[in-house]
């Protein structure tokens, strides 16, 4: 009888045993996915970056021209020239700081939602493992 209890215990120790591993696998491959998501996540961002310096370097370089081509073509009164140069120049940086405010926005709203249905998907496949 004490043979059989035993017998019985370690099938019981052994499907839990199975059931552990197994779910360490499917831990892993969701590890490596969140990795990899963290991983796109990164280069999304870097590439956004990279963009948006070059849309800066643009714009400065249009205000350099725009302002160059003011100075020589249609102001030849240097206080005037300042006055507008500089209303102009914070006018342009309102914009680009609204503009960086709002693109900033919808990236992180993106990215938002590509973890909430990454999270969603997770535990969506969690609780179907966990129902089965």
């Amino acid at each position: 009888m004490n043979h059989k209890i035993h017998e019985y215990r370690l099938k019981k120790l052994d499907k839990f045993h199975d059931s552990i591993i197994e779910e360490l696998e499917k831990l892993e491959k969701d590890s490596q996915s969140l990795k990899e998501l963290e991983k796109e996540f990164a280069d999304f961002w870097e590439k956004l970056f990279q963009k948006f310096i070059v849309y800066q370097k643009n714009e400065r370089e249009r205000l350099r021209v725009l302002k160059a081509s003011l100075d020589k073509n249609v102001f030849f009164n240097p206080d005037h020239e300042e006055s507008i140069c500089t209303s102009e120049m914070c006018f342009m940086k309102e914009k680009m700081n609204m503009l960086q405010a709002r693109l900033l926005k919808e990236m992180q709203e993106e990215e938002l939602l590509t973890v909430r249905r990454g999270l969603l998907s997770l535990f969506m496949a969690h609780e179907t493992n966990v129902s089965m």
